[in-house]
């Protein structure tokens, strides 16, 4: 069965929302002359320097001594601190024609922000997808997908390479949570485009302001630093910043650095899927049997040896045998009812140290002339480990006992609640991840007046991003006919799954039933060029502006794997020789049968010859870590399942240079395909801005524009084809059981070609937006709009990814994929109380098109053959899955996956 993506012409979006803000919080106010440069902060005013701030200018002698309220009655009040900054943030949301909203410096100081996305969550309309630690990364706006909303950095696109711990994160996104707040002066979400600004994000674009030393124009130093503690870890961690920013007349340079260390333990519950059983036809003779899919696993034929629960091993178990033992169940609740395809308690343990480094110069000769330089760098390394327990549901051959389900007429799928699982098994899937995370950005540009009526500028920038991730994998099971019996329990909550035995005893498990390890990662890069300019003729109550923009995005990723040698080598009898599919591979059932032809493994009757020709000879040397070793490189865990000892494990198997000797493949751990992407984005665009004068206290200011954009896509990724020379006298490789897979031992692996495809398209995105002012306690605002996202890159990408164990799931890419175009409407209502209050309601509607979907078809796996996806080429636990959902006495015919095609 196919999973295909179609696309759709249009998904509509309308929403409501409401925001309030009234500050309780009390000004902190001073008499002074009214500042000629940016407002100071309080911390700079204060009567002393506060812990972790110097100030080295001379102090204010006003601040120092109380002051008379009635000698200085005429003078300005000037209010500063966290309310500054509400107010702050309430006159650029006032001062706006679109729809906007900003957070300011003084706000982010003073609130305990992780990072930049948890302060950009403090803005109506925006939520944040989160990593299980709790983290904020990614931000996404009106309901839509992080994908959809377009990240800048000083107003410059910025792209970060990386991979969320629980997501593929195929790098539309920016992950936000690598940017730290200290180091920022100003974050602005903008919900409805003008035509100057960059294109891409069809939700909306957030830009990143970073400090420069105009900003505070004295010479100062600040830093900070915090402890903190998950309650559940076992170790604190920290935060710390510095900061120090000095002017010399014209000339100023701010340099800033930031470190993290977070440490935490996140534990949980969660189930990949649900699935119901693959009934055969004497266990439900209807000819509606399976008939609302899943079926990923399948209840044996017979009862099979150490069952228990009193059932006759070699009993049949036919639909007579299935209600005799579910009393209070129908065949077709048994048949249709679903249960966690792999329910499991999962913990995740591990830290995260980010180190981040700001240089700003600014020189700003005149009035009419400003010049910036600003530049970042970050850093960040993560090593976590993420084990669970799962009850093995999935591929498994569980037998239902006095079962009970949630509704009678089960014909379109009912859930168990409750029921005993004969011939269970258990299985620990540990993972022990390595992180690194690197980022370069460089933006140099430059504002000037030419006159009171020609105003412009001009903007270079640069970025580039590295990524890497280690993800190993070793996974040890209970052994299969153990007499392993499972309670299930599901009323709503978590489900309750609970086995006979001591999951938390390293006795308990071995590498039989379906053990084994993955040796695999990913590199990833991002690297971004670009230019900008534009001039702007008029003044304020009138103007028009003018430019264009060239962006070059380029995104790589890159899967690594060597998973076949090390699991030869650790549990496959450890052949000296390793052959690539679709030769035959070694079980990985721990077997330590040293020589040169053991039964139970491949004898690879054609070695010698073909890819193989003037091999030394094979023979096999035992398992590294042979089934009766396994429990010594366990150890009961803290979360009552047992974990591995992942440092003598890996010492022992040589991981570290079979790790140095992976190579590349088609698609990683993560799901992302591997491939290149290069976008080359060429815009131009011309605004008008205006405001008429309505009465004495009224105006309405205006807004609107049209910007054509013109893409250029390269797309270039890795496909395989079946080597012709696989095929020899009617015999496919690697043959069959009937020819005792007469060439076996032989075969080529498959062909790799790289293949590019170059693209050419343009869209006109007009915007027109209106704020009416009705004195200064209200506005009303409306926006018409088009604007776009371009398609996922993983969707892009071309060949196909099957790598899912159940051998149920794949990806075939789509090049052709048209962005997301979105026709937008937004009206709103502020009323401002005063100071930094506010009362705000807006609507809008949201006509998308481009939008995919996944739609199920009908396909047998033969027809990924033409990807070079073989039988042969998949994994031992593909390929077992595969059989365990044919029928018995049926295995010559083609079993069907899941595939999703976009």
């Amino acid at each position: 069965m196919i999973s295909c993506t179609y696309s759709l012409r249009r998904q509509l979006m309308v929403a409501v929302s409401t925001f309030g803000l009234v500050s309780p919080v009390i000004a902190s106010a001073q008499t002074m002359a009214a500042p000629s440069g940016p407002m100071q902060s309080a911390d700079e005013q204060a009567p002393a320097p506060q812990a972790g701030v110097t100030d080295t200018a001379p102090a204010d002698p006003a601040a120092q001594n109380p002051v008379d309220p009635a000698a200085d009655a005429g003078a300005e009040i000037v209010v500063t601190g966290y309310r500054a900054s509400l107010q702050s943030q309430t006159n650029a949301k006032r001062q706006s024609i679109g729809f906007t909203d900003s957070i300011f410096a003084e706000d982010i100081g003073k609130f305990p922000d992780t990072n930049i996305a948890e302060s950009v969550n403090r803005i109506p309309g925006v939520t944040i997808s989160r990593e299980v630690t709790g983290e904020g990364s990614n931000v996404a706006i009106r309901g839509l997908g992080t994908n959809f909303t377009r990240v800048l950095l000083n107003g410059a696109p910025v792209a970060i390479a990386s991979v969320r711990f629980d997501a593929q994160s195929t790098n539309r996104e920016v992950d936000l949570d690598l940017i730290p707040t200290e180091l920022f002066t100003q974050l602005t979400v903008s919900k409805s485009p003008t035509a100057s600004q960059v294109e891409g994000g069809a939700a909306g674009i957030v830009n990143l302001r970073s400090a420069r030393p105009f900003d505070n124009p004295k010479s100062y130093i600040s830093y900070g630093l915090q402890g903190s503690k998950v309650s559940s870890a076992d170790k604190w961690g920290y935060r710390s910043y510095a900061l120090a920013s000095t002017t010399f007349g014209d000339f100023g340079i701010l340099i800033g650095g930031a470190a993290v260390k977070n440490r935490f333990q996140v534990d949980g519950f969660e189930t990949i899927g649900w699935t119901n059983p693959n009934f055969t036809a004497s266990q439900n003779p209807s000819a509606g049997r399976n008939s609302t899919g899943g079926g990923n696993w399948t209840i044996p034929g017979t009862v099979p040896a150490n069952a228990g629960n009193g059932l006759t091993p070699g009993a049949i178990i036919d639909q007579n045998f299935l209600l005799a033992n579910n009393p209070n169940a129908s065949i077709q609740q048994i048949d249709n009812g679903i249960l966690p395809r792999l329910g499991r308690p999962r913990t995740e343990t591990g830290e995260r140290t980010r180190y981040n480094g700001l240089v700003s110069l600014e020189w700003r000769p005149s009035d009419a002339f400003h010049f910036y330089l600003d530049g970042m760098y970050a850093n960040r390394e993560t090593e976590f480990t993420r084990t669970s327990m799962n009850w093995v549901v999935r591929n498994g051959a569980a037998i239902p006992l006095n079962t009970t389900y949630d509704k009678s007429d089960c014909s379109a799928g009912c859930t168990v609640t409750s029921g005993t699982y004969a011939n269970s098994q258990f299985f620990l899937e540990y993972r022990p991840y390595k992180d690194t995370q690197e980022y370069w950005g460089v933006n140099p540009g430059v504002d000037f007046q030419v006159n009171d009526w020609i105003k412009g500028d001009f903007q270079l920038n640069y970025t580039k991003s590295d990524f890497r991730r280690e993800s190993p994998t070793v996974l040890v099971i209970t052994p299969p006919s153990s007499g392993i019996t499972t309670t299930y329990a599901n009323d709503g909550g978590i489900p309750r799954i609970t086995a006979n035995i001591d999951l938390n005893d390293p006795r308990n498990f071995g590498w039989a039933g379906g053990g084994r390890v993955n040796l695999n990662g990913e590199e990833r890069s991002t690297e971004t060029r670009g230019l900008r300019g534009s001039l702007l003729f008029g003044q304020e109550r009138f103007n028009v502006r003018v430019g264009g923009a060239y962006d070059d995005t380029q995104r790589r990723i890159t899967p690594f794997d060597n998973t076949n040698p090390w699991q030869a080598s650790i549990c496959g009898n450890n052949p000296n020789i390793v052959l690539p599919g679709p030769n035959r591979q070694p079980n990985c059932d721990g077997g330590n049968v040293p020589g040169a032809r053991p039964a139970g493994y491949p004898d690879y009757p054609a070695y010698g010859t073909g890819y193989s020709a003037g091999f030394p000879p094979l023979f096999y040397q035992g398992s590294l870590i042979p089934t009766a070793a396994v429990p010594s490189y366990l150890l009961p865990g803290s979360n009552g399942f047992i974990t591995v000892d992942w440092n003598k494990f890996k010492d022992a198997t040589n991981y570290d240079e079979l790790l140095a000797g992976a190579t590349e493949t088609g698609a990683g751990s993560s799901g992302a395909n591997g491939g290149f992407i290069r976008e080359k984005a060429t815009g131009t665009f011309a605004e008008m801005n205006g405001v008429i004068d309505i009465g004495d206290n009224n105006s309405l200011r205006l807004n609107g524009g049209v910007r054509y954009v013109r893409t250029e896509q390269i797309v270039r990724g890795r496909t395989t084809i079946t080597d012709p020379r696989n095929v020899r006298a009617g015999v496919t490789c690697p043959g069959s059981a009937a020819n005792n897979f007469a060439l076996d031992g032989s075969c080529y692996p498959t062909l790799i070609s790289v293949a590019e495809t170059n693209r050419l398209y343009s869209n006109f995105l007009p915007s027109a937006s209106a704020a009416f002012n009705f004195g200064r306690d209200a506005v009303i605002r409306a926006s018409l709009s088009r604007t776009l996202t371009r398609a996922d890159p993983n969707q892009l990408l071309p060949g196909a990814s099957f790598t899912s164990p159940s051998a149920d799931v794949g990806t075939v890419g789509n090049n052709a994929l048209n962005p997301y175009i979105s026709n937008n409407i937004d009206i709103g209502v502020e009323y401002y109380t005063g100071g930094e209050g506010i009362l705000a309601v807006a609507a809008f509607r949201k006509s998308i098109t481009g939008f995919t979907v996944n739609g199920i078809t009908n396909a047998s796996f033969g027809s990924l053959a033409q990807y070079g996806i073989t039988f042969a080429t998949l994994t031992q636990a593909q390929q077992l899955a595969l059989l365990q959902r044919v029928p018995t006495g049926d295995r010559s015919r083609t079993s069907s996956s899941r595939c999703s095609s976009r």
